[in-house]
């Protein structure tokens, strides 16, 4: 079966899909076809969501201290944000 979604979507949508495929390492075709996989075969597993992240920070170079040191620092934010 072949679908085209393309003359469907709205312009502003393009860009974004492109973005998340990207950022899945798929392109446009492959992660739209994840999508309507993972939709129809259940929940995601937890490797499926962090895969984007994980690829990330294995890019950037960052050592797992200064991850550490990221996260800590978030939540630290996060906490001292919601003692008020």
């Amino acid at each position: 079966m072949s679908v085209t979604i393309e003359d469907q979507l709205p312009d502003d949508l393009i860009p974004i899909l492109d973005q998340r495929a990207h950022g899945a390492g798929l392109d446009r075709e492959q992660y739209v076809r994840s999508i309507v996989s993972r939709d129809l075969t259940g929940p995601r597993l937890l490797d499926d969501i962090l895969g984007a992240f994980r690829r990330e920070v294995s890019e950037s170079g960052q050592s797992d201290q200064e991850l550490l040191d990221l996260v800590t620092a978030a939540r630290n934010d996060v906490e001292a944000k919601t003692d008020r």
